[in-house]
């Protein structure tokens, strides 16, 4: 009789064991995952750029399509040094697109913009009242005049300066990193 006590107790022991250990590997799975859904989550959910160390950022209105396109939706691809940012903002794969440098505040630029008009985008006035740049209504401009006009036996190129320009990327998606053309390749603000 104590022999099968003994085994039956040893049974329930063995029994404990196994599925204490079986819960143990599924929440461990489980945690696994989760973390590898959240590590990709981390690269699309919105971000302060306040917040970000310095270096080299694109965010986007619309999350990486992670196909041959650098972005989707309306882009701001900069470089974060301290408070301050300097990059441009428009739209990948167009010629749509105004430089930006100015402070940051959360995820608001507050500072000067740099537009080019030439024959290809031409911009045909230059307001000193406030403008909307984007149909989202992200960038507004004001108090623009033109600061330098070449002639390159092709095409007049302008150059637009706007001394208040504010541009709101609240709830944009960072991308793992810049796949647009760098910001100094495009925005030349020796011009002004």
């Amino acid at each position: 009789m104590m022999h099968r006590s003994n085994l039956l107790s040893l049974g329930v022991v063995f029994a404990t064991l196994l599925a204490g250990s079986l819960i143990s590997y599924s929440q461990v799975k489980s945690k696994q995952i989760l973390s590898s859904v959240n590590q990709n989550w981390v690269l699309d959910r919105p971000v302060n750029i306040a917040s970000l160390a310095n270096s080299n950022y694109q965010f986007c209105s619309q999350p990486d399509p992670k196909d041959w396109r650098d972005g989707a939706g309306v882009c701001f691809n900069f470089n974060k040094t301290g408070n301050r940012v300097e990059g441009y903002y428009g739209y990948p794969h167009s010629d749509h697109f105004i430089c930006i440098r100015g402070a940051v505040n959360g995820n608001c630029i507050i500072g000067e913009a740099l537009a080019i008009s030439w024959a290809g985008n031409q911009w045909e006035n230059r307001p000193e009242s406030l403008l909307k740049w984007d149909s989202e209504g992200r960038l507004t401009l004001s108090q623009g005049y033109l600061i330098t006009t070449l002639d390159d036996n092709r095409d007049d190129i302008k150059w637009i300066l706007y001394r208040n320009a504010s541009l709101n990327v609240e709830g944009f998606y960072q991308y793992n990193r810049p796949r647009m053309t760098s910001p100094s390749q495009l925005c030349d603000w020796k011009a002004k």
